[in-house]
C-alpha cells in the first residue's frame, strides 16, 4: 500500500479505493519502475473535484498509464537528475499530467500553463497538495529564464523557484 495522508483518505474512499486494492496494470508502463506500484493500487480511479482548495485550486486526479513523453521539461529533468519520469494521472480536468521519478518524487507539467512543479517528495504529499489544494514547488530549469506561477512570471533567482541543484540534494 502507498501511504496516503489521514486528510485524503476519505476522498480516496469515496472514489472507491480500499486497502488492498489491486488492478491490473498496462503492460506498457515501465515494470521496474515504483509507478507500476501506484497504477496496480489507483489505476482506473478518479479522485477529488476541482474547486476552491487552501493555498489555490483542489484538483481532481485521475489515474492510468499514459506514455506522455511530449513534454521536453520531463525529458530535461529526467536528464538533469539522472532518472526516469513516468505519467501516471491527469489533473485539474486534464490540463495537468502527473509523473514520478525513481526515487517517487511527483512533479507537474501543464500546457495550459507553461512550466513544471514538484508537487511533493512523495506520493502521499503530492497527493494532499492537489488534492486540498496546496502549492508545490516552480521550477525553473537550466534551458528557461522565467516560470509561470499562479499568475506570476517569476524570473531565475527568485527565491520561491526551487532549482535543479535544490532538488539534487534531497
Amino acid at each position: 500500500m502507498r501511504t496516503l495522508p489521514t486528510a485524503v483518505l476519505p476522498i480516496f474512499a469515496a472514489a472507491g479505493w480500499i486497502v488492498g486494492r489491486k488492478v491490473p496494470v498496462a503492460p506498457a508502463a515501465p515494470a521496474g519502475h515504483p509507478v507500476a506500484a501506484i497504477l496496480g493500487e489507483f489505476g482506473g480511479l478518479n479522485v477529488g473535484e476541482p474547486g476552491l482548495g487552501i493555498e489555490c485550486a483542489r484538483s481532481d486526479v485521475v489515474f492510468g498509464w499514459s506514455p506522455h513523453e511530449g513534454y521536453e521539461e520531463i525529458s530535461e529533468i529526467g536528464d538533469l537528475l539522472e532518472t526516469d519520469l513516468a505519467c501516471f494521472a491527469e489533473a485539474h480536468n486534464g490540463h495537468q499530467s502527473l509523473y514520478l521519478d525513481r526515487e517517487g518524487r511527483v512533479f507537474d507539467v501543464s500546457p495550459v500553463a507553461p512550466g513544471i512543479s514538484l508537487v511533493g517528495r512523495s506520493f502521499g504529499e503530492a497527493m494532499e497538495r492537489i488534492l486540498l489544494g496546496r502549492k508545490g514547488s516552480p521550477l525553473l530549469l537550466p534551458s528557461h529564464d522565467k516560470v509561470y506561477w499562479y499568475g506570476e512570471v517569476l524570473l531565475r533567482g527568485n527565491p520561491q523557484i526551487l532549482g535543479i541543484e535544490e532538488l539534487r540534494k534531497g
